[in-house]
């Protein structure tokens, strides 16, 4: 497994499954669509919204890409990345926000994300990667670091019950 082929898996998906912390601590799921830049990723959300709440009560989150399930021969090893990260608010006046929504512009609706960027509750959020993991299949599992590569294999502990 190289990090080239984890940005490829990557590169398949226009959304983004998060997993976040509610104020009272309960998880809460929930899908954003998403750019990137660099390794760190970028959801333009809206606080109205549970998973917006969240995310400006608690930084900890993590995200899920999986393998469609139509394309999926084995369940049990479906393909998938997960990150750990950190959210923090990228705000209307730092100097990159222009240049993410230009992103989100060029990647999807550009009409939509103009109309969205002007409501007040959505607020772009960046994801920042603090490690992860990567399944290809049976016996194809891999840690990865803050810049999403590849460390080492992750080699599991097998043991037979006593009967």
């Amino acid at each position: 497994m190289t990090t080239v082929e984890v940005e490829a898996f990557l590169e398949m998906f226009q959304t983004l499954n998060i997993a976040s912390l509610t104020p009272d601590g309960l998880p809460h799921a929930s899908t954003a669509p998403y750019v990137r830049m660099g390794s760190d990723f970028y959801i333009l959300i809206s606080t109205v919204a549970q998973h917006g709440r969240n995310l400006l009560a608690n930084p900890d989150v993590s995200l899920l890409f999986a393998e469609d399930e139509s394309q999926c021969t084995q369940p049990f090893a479906r393909k998938r990345v997960t990150i750990e990260a950190k959210a923090s608010e990228t705000v209307r006046t730092d100097p990159m926000y222009a240049a993410i929504i230009e992103r989100f512009k060029a990647h999807f609706d550009p009409a939509l994300v103009a109309s969205l960027t002007q409501m007040g509750d959505f607020h772009l959020f960046r994801l920042s990667p603090s490690g992860g993991s990567v399944v290809m299949g049976f016996g194809k599992a891999y840690r990865l670091n803050e810049k999403l590569e590849v460390l080492t294999q992750i080699i599991g502990q097998h043991r037979k019950e006593k009967q």
